[in-house]
């Protein structure tokens, strides 16, 4: 992986190659001549796809693969579990093959229009699988981008990703600093990746340069609206620089949230450090000058679920794919409490549950630890009057 840092924005991209991607599953059916030998070599080609890419792949479950249904139960849910433990892999299915997943945390997600219910409910609510609204056609991966339309999703691919402070946005408007870097980048990427070809080194899935993507991705949002910004100003700019990188680096662009801890912890201490006018939105010492991610409330503070659900109103107008909002919580939540949690925050972004049974995800940051599931409020369930005693925790 390597990294460019500018006032305000973070660049990461590969030497040699797509930051990452995404396919449908149909992809694991080539070349497989044996349905005995397809789990193995379809895990083998998963994990050497993933190795080239430092920013992950998403594997959309569109069309299983022939030999999946050949398998019998246990072995199924073996190879459901073997491709969970790949790094940096995530997976995303339709309702039906996400309810039958074994037990335990996936990186998946299931996208379905409506918040899942039933035997499939009691999974997201378990923190089993994540839950994205999906309102057409496109499937919108997190923390990805868009896939493009059709009956089978094709191979998609980003050249890297540009994280930007929302405070630092009216500093990278007019685009020429984020140009310059995001065509430095792309241009190395795409030399090592013709070497990379040349030597034959490359893997089975097509590569179509024109297709290939940037993702802009936000920080900083709890920041910004604390510094008294306001969300249709910043949209607007938004979808403006958005266009603009588009116009002149002639590839795709898409918009979204960052999720990742350190990389809003490396702007807040470059803001610091630097001196840079967004510092002031940023916590007093001795509280860790770090960003949040995404655009609400950080996952890792015992503040309300509504504060780390807050997304801008007009989101889906201006992003390409749903922000992610992760919901630490001191036991399973009950069905009624998760319709009354949505029916506060519409529209609703990706959503993923995590009891205490699960653990946080990391890496872990001594100077901003999760705190400790008992202390994160509940959602309230109108439906049975559950709520935590004010003295739970003393008997």
């Amino acid at each position: 992986m390597t990294g460019t840092e500018g006032r305000g924005f973070l660049l990461r991209s590969a030497p040699d190659g797509p930051w990452a991607g995404w396919a449908g599953a149909r992809f694991l059916d080539e070349g497989l001549a044996s349905v005995h030998a397809a789990p193995g070599r379809a895990l083998a080609r998963l994990m050497n796809l993933v190795s080239l890419l430092p920013g992950g792949f998403g594997l959309v479950w569109d069309h299983p693969p022939a030999w999946m249904q050949a398998l019998p139960p246990e072995s199924r849910q073996g190879w459901w579990e073997a491709i969970t433990a790949i790094p940096r892999l995530s997976l995303h299915l339709p309702p039906e093959i996400a309810a039958q997943l074994p037990g335990g945390a996936f990186r998946g997600w299931v996208h379905a229009p409506d918040m899942p219910e039933g035997p499939l409910g009691d999974l997201w609510r378990q923190g089993v699988v994540g839950w994205v609204p999906r309102t057409g056609p496109v499937w919108r991966l997190p923390d990805l981008g868009p896939t493009a339309p059709g009956d089978e999703v094709p191979a998609g691919w980003l050249w890297g990703e540009a994280t930007l402070a929302l405070g630092a946005l009216s500093a990278l408007a007019s685009g020429e600093a984020l140009v310059a870097a995001m065509s430095e980048a792309q241009g190395a990427a795409e030399r090592g990746l013709a070497q990379r070809m040349a030597s034959e080194a490359w893997v089975d899935l097509p590569f179509a340069r024109r297709a290939v993507g940037w993702r802009l991705s936000l920080v900083g949002g709890a920041e910004f609206l604390r510094a008294g910004g306001t969300w249709p100003l910043v949209l607007g700019q938004l979808r403006a620089l958005r266009a603009l990188l588009e116009e002149r680096l002639r590839t795709p662009i898409h918009l979204g949230a960052c999720s990742d801890f350190q990389v809003a912890a490396l702007l807040g201490r470059q803001a610091l450090r630097e001196g840079l006018p967004w510092r002031a939105s940023l916590p007093l010492p001795p509280a860790p000058g770090a960003f949040t991610p995404g655009l609400a409330a950080d996952p890792r503070d015992a503040v309300p679920l509504e504060a780390r659900t807050l997304q801008p109103p007009a989101w889906p107008d201006s992003l390409n794919h749903p922000p992610v909002a992760l919901l630490r919580v001191p036991a399973v939540p009950p069905e009624a409490g998760a319709q009354t949690l949505l029916a506060q925050t519409q529209p609703a972004p990706a959503l993923r549950w995590l009891p205490p049974e699960l653990p946080p995800p990391g890496p872990f940051d001594p100077d901003r630890p999760w705190a400790p599931a008992a202390t994160f409020p509940f959602p309230a369930d109108p439906g049975n009057g559950v709520q935590r005693g004010l003295f739970e925790d003393l008997g």
